[in-house]
């Protein structure tokens, strides 16, 4: 029986390459949730997808490992089915009078009920939001509205609903000469405003992207930590985006915060920017310059810069050291290319100054391994920031490294022990806060 069904599904799959591919093309149950099955389209990306479905990009990396390899045209990938980014449909007699409705039958699936009624799956998960139960009433189009409410309107036997495309039209058209992921998802809805502290300066923290983590350490610190390899990444991502705040400034974060609009907002900026290595810059009103700043070791011959710079954010006193890079020169920076994004982002979230995290590198340095047999060797976490000011000026944008000597592979333990480091270096380099 398996066998038939996966034949009966490389047809469909054939059959539907032929006819145009279709957003989704089945709902499975994987670990008890409801996923979409969908196809990816010529020009979609990850971003606009996430955006879509109202799915973090995190989740879709672990569902789907194979997306570290890049989104492919023709993909099949699985998408959980968020309910809470669907509008709530209506049910009964609070449903509009022009409903066509469909009466479930023992057996019946998403995807032929959706075949039957030439409509996608989505679409019915969009006005029915619900499990398939027999004898249950669908809701799988609408007609048109009725000007005579006090008639019953007469049922369709053969509904012809065209959902994709009013779907089509709801979307803005793609702007001439721009590609695709340039602007996806578009500037042009301001979505929910967010309610910030006027009184305070606002921080916009901006976590790398999923794509700009490297690590040769995943596969031994996922055992060691009992998870997902890709869950790892999560792990450093949230901690250092969590650490990025300083007493005075408001901080908002797009990643795990409060804001109704993270997700799309967070993608609007992930598709709006681009990365070059650029002239590393320090901010001479930073917090950081007005610290006092140990000088190089004498007779140092490394090439290399150890400062000392002063905790000043949390109740730790004690200094950390950081190490720069030899080729300082050159960090890998961020390059805005959507005219509309620091207007859009300083109206909605009142945003003074924008931190990004650019790149985030896991590297183990076996050459200085004291006991490689323990697993006691140094490992380094390199950062490459950016944090540009609400008029667009890039003030601050650097890279650092982190050492870390030791053999454990729990990852929160790793977090703990290097990621308040880290956020300090960056945060540093904001001036001192201001009051409004």
């Amino acid at each position: 029986m398996k066998n038939v069904l996966g034949l009966l599904f490389v047809l469909f799959l054939s059959l539907s390459g032929r006819a145009g591919i279709q957003d989704s093309i089945g709902v499975t149950k994987l670990n008890g949730k409801l996923h979409l099955q969908y196809m990816v389209s010529p020009g979609e990306t990850i971003y606009g997808i996430s955006t879509k479905y109202g799915v973090p990009l995190t989740d879709l990396f672990e569902i789907n490992p194979e997306l570290e390899n890049g989104l492919k045209v023709g993909q099949v990938i699985h998408i959980p089915y968020n309910p809470d980014a669907m509008p709530k449909p209506a049910s009964g007699a609070g449903r509009p009078a022009n409903a066509i409705t469909y009466k479930v039958q023992p057996g019946d699936t998403y995807y032929g009920i959706a075949k039957k009624n030439n409509i996608s799956v989505e679409q019915l998960l969009k006005m029915n939001n619900m499990d398939l139960k027999a004898g249950q009433e669908i809701v799988i189009g609408y007609g048109a509205p009725s000007t005579t409410p006090s008639v019953t309107p007469t049922p369709v036997p053969t509904p012809t609903p065209t959902p994709a495309v009013t779907t089509a039209t709801t979307q803005p058209p793609v702007q001439p000469n721009i590609a695709v992921n340039d602007l996806a998802p578009p500037f042009n809805d301001p979505g929910t405003p967010y309610a910030y502290d006027s009184t305070r300066q606002q921080i916009l923290v901006i976590p790398f992207d999923p794509y700009l983590y490297f690590s040769d350490a995943d596969d031994e610190i996922a055992a060691k930590s009992n998870m997902q390899r890709t869950k790892v990444r999560e792990v450093f991502r949230r901690r250092l985006n969590t650490l990025l705040t300083y007493h005075g400034y408001e901080t908002i974060h797009l990643l795990g915060g409060s804001v109704k609009d993270s997700i799309s907002d967070l993608n609007k900026i992930y598709s709006s920017v681009t990365y070059a290595y650029q002239q590393s810059i320090n901010n001479p009103n930073s917090m950081e310059a007005q610290q006092k700043v140990t000088p190089p070791t004498s007779g140092s011959t490394t090439g290399k810069k150890n400062s000392i710079i002063k905790n000043i954010t949390g109740n730790n006193t004690s200094p950390s050291t950081y190490e720069v890079p030899v080729d300082q020169g050159k960090f890998f920076g961020v390059l805005v290319k959507n005219p509309d994004f620091f207007t859009y982002f300083n109206t909605k979230y009142g945003v003074d100054y924008y931190v990004f995290i650019n790149q985030f590198e896991v590297k183990t340095n076996y050459q200085n391994c004291l006991d490689r047999a323990a697993l006691n060797y140094e490992r380094t976490f390199t950062v490459h920031y950016s944090i540009f000011d609400s008029t667009g000026k890039l003030i601050a944008g650097d890279k650092f490294k982190v050492h870390y000597n030791s053999n454990n592979c729990y990852v929160y333990q790793i977090v703990s022990d290097n990621m308040p480091k880290v956020a300090q270096k960056i945060i540093n380099q904001l001036p001192p806060p201001v009051v409004k």
